[in-house]
């Protein structure tokens, strides 16, 4: 019994080290999980909704003046005509953060990780990093009867946070409920977005 107990004792000691220093053991993968958020509105009396990706919430405007944040919403008054979306990163002459980001013109389906040859950059009031329409916008309008916006399948945004976390982000749709087929009069200013880490 004595004999038995020894063996194994030394066969623990040898095993053991191997087992624990594995250098081929493989990197776990980053946490992709999708994260959605529905039916957030901006403040109509400061005129914008504060979000911080690195805490995967919504930031008081009480934070306004500070790097708390990392994009920022503006307020739509609803209902009618569409109106102009104004969203901004907290950098350049948007905020005193440092996120920055650049607009990605693939499905957000298929990024996984930054793509080559993106350019990060801070945020411009004259020459946004989120456009609104057109070539390099995040939104397709449709004219009349309807008068209504919708997001790109296209188009989504990298963004790379004041403290260094890197995710693709996609707004989702900007009316209440997010309704499949919007009319002029559906409830409008309501963010609708997605986002999850790049690897």
């Amino acid at each position: 019994m004595i004999r038995i107990t020894l063996v194994l004792v030394l066969i623990a000691l040898v095993l053991g080290p191997g087992c624990t220093q594995d250098p081929a053991a493989p990197t776990p993968p980053a946490d992709t999980t999708v994260v959605t958020r529905a039916d957030l509105r901006a403040d109509s009396s400061i005129g914008w909704l504060y979000y911080s990706i690195d805490g995967d919430s919504v930031v008081s405007p009480l934070f306004a003046g500070t790097s708390e944040w990392d994009i920022r919403m503006a307020y739509l008054r609803c209902c009618g005509n569409t109106r102009t979306i104004t969203v901004q990163l907290n950098s350049g002459s948007a905020g005193p953060g440092a996120t920055v980001g650049a607009l990605i013109k693939s499905r957000f389906e298929q990024v996984t990780s930054m793509p080559a040859g993106v350019a990060l950059r801070s945020d411009d009031t004259l020459n946004p990093v989120i456009s609104f329409v057109g070539a390099n916008g995040v939104w397709i309008y449709a004219g009349a009867p309807n008068h209504t916006l919708s997001p790109s399948p296209d188009r989504c945004i990298a963004i790379e946070t004041d403290k260094g976390r890197r995710v693709k982000f996609q707004f989702t749709s900007i009316y209440e409920g997010a309704p499949v087929t919007p009319t002029q009069n559906s409830p409008i200013g309501f963010y609708h977005f997605r986002y999850a880490n790049l690897r």
